[in-house]
């Protein structure tokens, strides 16, 4: 992968070809119609590592300037090894965050019933108990926004390294966003317009929902990757 010199500012990632650039591949609509079809047993589960998988593969040959830079998919055993890692990934991040919100709900929540001895609550109690709901609605709001923030890091370093604990490098994480966040921030954009567009995959190239919301995981690999590209700290 080419790096910037060390201390250097990176430069801007082409925003518009992160949405064109799976058109240039002469087999795209090929290989977007069978992602689709894993996007659709996404909802099984079986779907996921092959999504992810082909998700770190294309991130990789956009940083590594491979050309084409969307992957084959004749290697489905490698595809969805990879995409275990990512799934790994993934799945301790939301364990975590699901029983840091459970640590923090019960550290609210649990004084009341103790305290009310399981009979009806004072209005005191109750207005605290209202309060700590409050409290959990926006720790909950905040924890999820920190995530979809942060994990796009951690899943482009263990897809760039290889490695499931790579992406648990917080310092690392933290240094690469801080180090590209225009480009990081762009890349997160693309991907939310993306995701919008996706709804309308019908009518977009008429290859379905599925496979429309397939090629908004490849855009933000694109982005992704040219950001990690221009950068030297991931």
């Amino acid at each position: 992968m080419a790096t910037a010199a060390p201390g250097a500012p990176p430069g801007g990632i082409d925003f518009g070809r992160s949405f064109t650039f799976v058109s240039e591949d002469p087999d795209w609509l090929k290989k977007v119609l069978i992602g689709g079809a894993f996007a659709l047993a996404c909802m099984i589960l079986v779907g996921v590592p092959f999504v992810l998988g082909y998700f770190s593969r294309t991130l990789r040959n956009v940083a590594a300037g491979t050309r084409p830079e969307l992957p084959e998919w004749d290697d489905l055993g490698g595809i969805f090894e990879e995409g275990l890692r990512l799934t790994a990934v993934y799945v301790v991040y939301t364990l975590g965050i699901l029983v840091l919100i459970g640590v923090f709900a019960g550290a609210v929540l649990v004084p009341v019933f103790v305290v009310s001895g399981g009979g009806e609550p004072s209005d005191l109690l109750a207005g605290l108990g209202a309060l700590g709901i409050v409290a959990l609605y926006g720790v909950i709001l905040l924890v999820s926004l920190a995530t979809a923030l942060y994990l796009p890091a951690a899943l482009a370093r263990s897809a760039l390294r290889g490695s499931v604990s790579e992406a648990f490098a917080w310092r690392e994480n933290l240094e690469f966003i801080k180090a590209n966040l225009a480009n990081y921030a762009l890349s997160l954009v693309s991907y939310l317009v993306a995701g919008f567009l996706a709804q309308f995959g019908i009518l977009l190239c008429c290859v379905g929902v599925f496979p429309a919301g397939f090629w908004s995981y490849l855009v933000l690999a694109s982005a992704l990757g040219q950001t990690a590209r221009l950068s030297s700290r991931l």
